[in-house]
Parts: C-alpha cells; structure tokens; sequence
C-alpha cells in the first residue's frame, strides 16, 4: 500500500488504498459484463453477407470440401416381376466431390440477397466403390411410368398415347437396363422421351395431353445439372445487415415466398439453404429450436429436430437430426399433414408415413422421398420389396452446427428417391407389382477442417478473454480492499489530537 502514498498521513493513506482498490473492483466488474457485448458487437459485422466479411469470403469460396455419395438401386430379378417380389441390390457409393459457384448475386435494397448456384461434380473413383464407367443397372421405365401416371385420370389421351407407343415400338420393355453412368449426370438415350416431346410440339397447345416431362431429350436422374446455372432455382437470403439473426435465412424461391406444390405452412419458403447460419451468439438457452433446410430436390424443407450436444475437433457443438415426423404426412404429427398433395383435404393421407409424393416438384413423375432404405419409413413400404436394411447410424440425417457463431461443423443429408410403381392403364405395365420402388439415393456430406477449426476456436474465445481478465483484476482489487482495511485499522489510526497540559499550582 506504499508507493505514491507512503508520504501521506494516515488519513490520506486510507483513502488512497480504500479509492483505488474499490476503483479496481468497480472496472473489474464493468469489464466482465461489458466485454463479451462488446465482442459480440464487433463480431457481428462478420456474420453479414457481404463482400469483405468473413461469412461471404466462406459463402462465396466454400474452404471445406463437399462430397455426393450416390448409390442405385439394382431391380436383380426383373425377368421375373410377374410372380415374384422385387428384389434390389444397392449399387455404389459412386462419389462425386462438389463444389457450389454462387452466380447473378444482386444485393437488394431491403437487405436480401438474390442469386443462382451452379453445382458441379467431379468423380472421385478412389472414394467410389464399382466400376462407375462399365456398370450397368436394371430399374423401371421413368419416363413410362410417369406419362401414365400424368394419363391417369385422362381415359381418352391415355388410349391414344399408349397406342402410339405400342404402334411404334416407341418402348418395348417397362425396364431399363442402362449404363449407371448414364442414369446419373449423361443421360440415356430413351426413344420415348424423344418422340414424346416432338409429339407434343405438334400438337396446339389447348389439345395436349397433362405430360409434363422435362425439357431434355435424354434422361438421367442428374441430367442437366451438372454445371447448370438454372436448375436448383433462383434464392433469395437475407444478408444479416438489417439484423444478424437473419443472415443466411431464405425469404423467397424463383420470386416467391411459397411453393403451390404443398399446402400452408409445408409450402412456405422457410429455414436456410443449409450452408450458411444465423449466429445464435449468447442468447440460445434451454432446449434449442428446430431448424429447418430449403431443399431444391423436393420442393420444399426439411425440418430437423434437436438431438445432442456433440464436439469436434475440441470445439462443443449441437446435432440436429430427421425423424418420423419429416415425412410423417399427418398421421401422427397434425402439422405434416400439409404435405398431402391430394386436390380434397378429405382424402388425405394419401401415402402411409414414411415417404412425401414429390410429384409436381419432379416434373410429374410419380416421384416420393424418404430416408434411404425406408429408415422410420412405415413397414408397408418394405413388405412390397426385398434388399432393404434401414441403419439409424447409416441413413440418419444429421446437421451439426456451432451455435455462438453459425457454423456448420458436420452435415449428412440424405434422402431417397422412389417411384410409385402402378400399372395406369399401359399396356407394358400390366402386371406389373404395385410398391414403392427405391430407385437411388444420395448423401451429402461436409465436415470442418481442423485448421479451419482453430480458427473458431479463437472467436469463441475472444469472449471469455474479458471475463477472465476481470476475474483475475476483482480478484485483485478484492485482496487490495482487504489489505486497505487491515492496515486503516491496525498501522493507519488517526492520532488523537494533542490535549493541553494543565499548569500545577503550587501549595
């Protein structure tokens, strides 16, 4: 307590010691309830999507590599599928490393951002199991279960298009037996798509028939959009400049913020495209929400539910996952039942849980999805068919994000593609067995670097620096104000002013 102060009188000794140590105290508190608002104000700026953040830089030049696992679903006894169930082979992982180009970006005066993506896949044989050149699969026609599923309720058109087919042997077998390279990204030479099209070009507009086939003269199920600018859509985000909390959020698709392929809320443009987050900063408490990801392939988004907390890469985390209520349609979650495509409320569900109809969004194709395998898929589906294994651990879905800034630290998003086997009327379809039939199904999967996980460490951090400083200091001053009061009460006394010394009178 010496110093500047060993000078002074007790008086001034004591106030010196007692001022500066509850000063100490007084800024050690202030700073430990200040600073992480003050870090959390400057880091803020970075989660704003915009040129010279570290958001966008990440956005635009994604620093972690994401991979496409396809595999195919080999129908093994085709030959057979008038007496016998059938019976599928998984074939693949075929996998492709992806990269996202974000192309067309206009900043809009209302603090959103619109743009387009371009994906592009390269193979990876190394990480692909199979021959992905020389294999070949068996599966059912698309194109021909889908014109007769579009001719379904259209008697007339339907006896006029499957004569014309038959006529011409515009198609011989309800199978494919093509090259897997070819379903996938090259495309199959299909003779009926071909004259299909040139067909309906012939035809005036207002005669017809309700085929919506896609615009390509091959078909593959990644035909088109290898490299395509156009086909995931057109998105609108928020940037976060109005409010950080709404960075990345998706406000509308292809200029619109709902579909009109599912009803209310199952239709509404919600959740994000699923690379870039609103941080949640310090104010996440309790059990965190659902989050929800705007998925092109269906139309849609995918709603997932808080699981766990989880680390990695020493960096603590939390997992959300897909459950039974993803794709429930209604039958045990009331808020799915949105996602019933039928015209009349009153007939809804049309499908049992398991699997959504994804028919509108897929240029009408009798198309669903569902997790692979039928995994949390109802056991109707499974009892059509053979080959399926569904694996919590295989085929769950999963996003894992860093709830203070954002970051995504894992993603497995995985889904599958099934078509709605019927016979509809076509002559090559009679007896052919009514199932669900898992055609293919992907996974898609991101994982943080650990280099790029340093780097989160440090921002997560910078806000605990403070408190720990001002701990360190209140420690401090706390011990000073201890030592101020000890030596006021035992060295620093205030000497008794001098009395007067009374005269004796001498006797």
């Amino acid at each position: 307590m010496g110093g500047c102060c060993s000078n002074w009188s007790p008086t001034g000794k004591r106030l010196c010691a007692l001022g500066s140590t509850t000063a100490l105290c007084v800024f050690a508190l202030a700073l430990g309830l200040v600073w992480p608002a003050l870090i959390w104000q400057i880091a803020k700026r970075e989660f704003v999507l915009e040129p010279g953040t570290e958001v966008y830089k990440n956005w635009i030049e994604p620093p972690i590599d994401t991979y496409l696992e396809l595999y195919l679903w080999n129908w093994t006894n085709a030959d057979a599928y008038l007496t016998e169930k059938p019976h599928l082979e998984q074939l693949g992982p075929y996998t492709f490393r992806e990269v996202h180009e974000r192309v067309n970006l206009k900043w809009n005066d209302n603090d959103t951002l619109t743009f387009q993506q371009r994906r592009i896949w390269h193979h990876v044989p190394e990480l692909s199991a199979g021959d992905y050149e020389t294999d070949r699969v068996v599966t059912i026609n698309p194109v021909l279960l889908t014109v007769g599923y579009a001719l379904r309720n259209e008697p007339v058109f339907l006896f006029y298009v499957d004569g014309i087919i038959m006529q011409n042997d515009l198609a011989t077998t309800p199978f494919y037996d093509v090259l897997v390279r070819e379903m996938i990204f090259e495309g199959y030479d299909d003779k009926l798509l071909t004259n299909l099209l040139a067909l309906l070009e012939l035809l005036p507009e207002e005669s017809r028939p309700p085929i919506d086939l896609p615009p390509y003269d091959r078909f593959g199920w990644f035909f088109g959009r290898n490299g395509s600018e156009t086909y995931d859509g057109t998105f609108t985000i928020g940037t976060g400049k109005d409010s950080v909390y709404n960075t990345g959020v998706m406000r509308l698709w292809n200029g619109a913020n709902a579909t009109d392929y599912y009803r209310g809320e199952c239709g509404r443009i919600r959740g994000t495209t699923g690379e870039v987050w609103p941080p949640w900063g310090r104010t996440l408490t309790g059990t965190p929400p659902s989050v929800s990801v705007f998925a092109p392939d269906v139309c849609s988004s995918v709603t997932l539910q808080y699981a766990e907390e989880m680390e990695r890469y020493g960096i603590d985390g939390l997992r959300w996952i897909g459950t039974d209520r993803v794709f429930d349609n209604g039958l045990h979650y009331p808020e799915t039942e949105c996602q019933c495509t039928a015209e009349d409320v009153a007939d809804c569900p049309l499908l049992d849980n398991g699997a959504m109809d994804v028919s509108r969004c897929k240029f009408g194709a009798p198309a669903t999805v569902s997790f692979p395998h039928f995994y949390l898929a109802n056991k109707s589906y499974l009892e059509g068919i053979s080959g399926m294994e569904p694996n919590e651990k295989e085929h769950r879905f999963e996003m894992e994000l860093e709830p203070y800034t954002g970051v995504p630290l894992g993603v497995r998003a995985q889904l599958q593609v099934n078509l709605d086997v019927k016979q509809y009327g076509m002559t090559l379809l009679k007896g052919i067995p009514e199932v669900m039939l898992p055609v293919l199904w992907f996974r898609q999967t991101a994982s943080l670097t650990e280099e790029l996980a340093d780097d989160i460490k440090l921002i997560l951090v910078l806000p605990d620096i403070g408190v720990y400083v001002a701990y360190a200091l209140g420690a401090l001053g706390i011990i000073g104000l201890v030592l101020a009061v000890y030596f006021s009460v035992t060295r620093w006394k205030l000497q008794s002013p001098p009395q007067p010394v009374e005269a004796k009178t001498a006797l």
